[in-house]
């Protein structure tokens, strides 16, 4: 389901999560490529991961994605007025449905949202909200966030070290 380029990208093992009685299976990439050692040093649309969903899974918005294998891409919510004090923090990953997503290049914000609009076929993208973007957590540590969101802490290896973060899996934000 994903792309020889995009799959040489991927480490080897994973993880898994389970979300009522959905599986999602996260694999990230061996090496994140990151300019600094946190999100500001990582380009829009640059491959984080890859998520296999067992069952429809809703993302941060509530829109359903089917069950399937997605991408997972790094973005930041525009400062367009459209979405201020949606959400405490600005970096998301777009989920990218893998059938269509097969560059292993980072796409830049445009092009990445237009491929995670297919996730859910709506003019909004598919979206996994990053609630803390950096995370002092243990690696697969459950969390609640501020706004009660739970979230799973993934640990991702990057050029500067690595970068944990929580990912939201059960919440939602409504704009």
């Amino acid at each position: 389901e994903i792309a020889a380029p995009v799959k040489a990208l991927l480490a080897s093992g994973g993880a898994t999560a389970k979300v009522g009685e959905n599986t999602l299976d996260f694999w990230w990439v061996k090496s994140l490529t990151a300019k600094t050692s946190d999100w500001s040093g990582v380009d829009e649309g640059t491959l984080v991961g890859a998520m296999k969903v067992s069952a429809p899974f809703r993302d941060i918005r509530g829109r359903s994605m089917k069950a399937g294998t997605y991408l997972l891409r790094f973005a930041l919510q525009p400062q367009n007025g459209d979405h201020l004090g949606v959400s405490p923090h600005r970096e998301f990953l777009l989920a990218t449905p893998a059938a269509e997503d097969k560059s292993p290049d980072a796409l830049g914000h445009d092009p990445a949202v237009e491929l995670a609009k297919k996730s859910i076929n709506i003019s909004h993208p598919a979206v996994l909200s990053l609630d803390p973007p950096m995370s002092t957590e243990a690696p697969l540590a459950v969390t609640q966030t501020t706004d009660g969101h739970t979230a799973v802490v993934f640990e991702v290896p990057a050029m500067q070290g690595t970068l944990k973060f929580g990912l939201i899996l059960v919440g939602l934000i409504e704009a």
